[in-house]
């Protein structure tokens, strides 16, 4: 997914006059990326910059921690002088930010130009007990469509006057029933 530099460049000037910074070189920074379209062609807005190759984090004031933090292949650096320089030198190659702030997910132009982190994709932690609620979702839902498409075959079979099918169809929903009451009572 290609996000329009447009779309970065405003959230990046949305976020330098928004948030406050406990570093005036996180501000600079910004404008930097902001001012200059040939790097922000290689930005990529991502959750988890720490997993990537080249990640920087920035924190506002009302998230703790460090301000400035560049992952550079698992090493990590602090200095703004030293992220500056890194960011200015190797502007062709990919550089993943993620921008932590209060209410992150109910800022429109942040999300907008969110993307899937490469090097560590969302679903691949999603934590056990979702994965039940959502297993346990389908089977009812599968069970359920099941249950209807029978009763509507039951439906045609009793104005086809055909007595066979109408008890194969309803011992088989009865089947059903029975095997979704017992899940049920586990």
């Amino acid at each position: 997914m290609i996000i329009d530099v447009k779309e970065k460049k405003n959230f990046l000037n949305w976020f330098v006059t928004h948030a406050s910074f406990s570093r005036r070189e996180v501000c600079w920074i910004l404008n930097y990326l902001a001012n200059h379209e040939a790097i922000l062609n290689n930005v990529h807005f991502v959750e988890n910059a720490d997993a990537t190759n080249r990640g920087l984090q920035i924190r506002d004031l009302t998230v703790q921690g460090e301000p400035l933090k560049l992952f550079l292949q698992g090493k990590t650096f602090e200095d703004s002088d030293q992220i500056f320089h890194e960011i200015r030198l190797n502007w062709k190659e990919p550089l993943y930010i993620e921008c932590l702030f209060e209410n992150t997910w109910d800022s429109s132009s942040y999300l907008a130009i969110l993307e899937d982190n490469p090097f560590m994709k969302w679903n691949e932690n999603i934590d056990a007990d979702v994965l039940e609620s959502i297993n346990q979702f389908l089977v009812t839902e599968e069970q359920r469509a099941q249950i209807k498409q029978l009763y509507e075959e039951i439906d045609q079979a009793l104005e086809m006057g055909d007595e066979e099918t109408f008890l194969r169809l309803s011992e088989a929903v009865n089947k059903k029933l029975q095997h979704k009451g017992q899940k049920t009572a586990e």
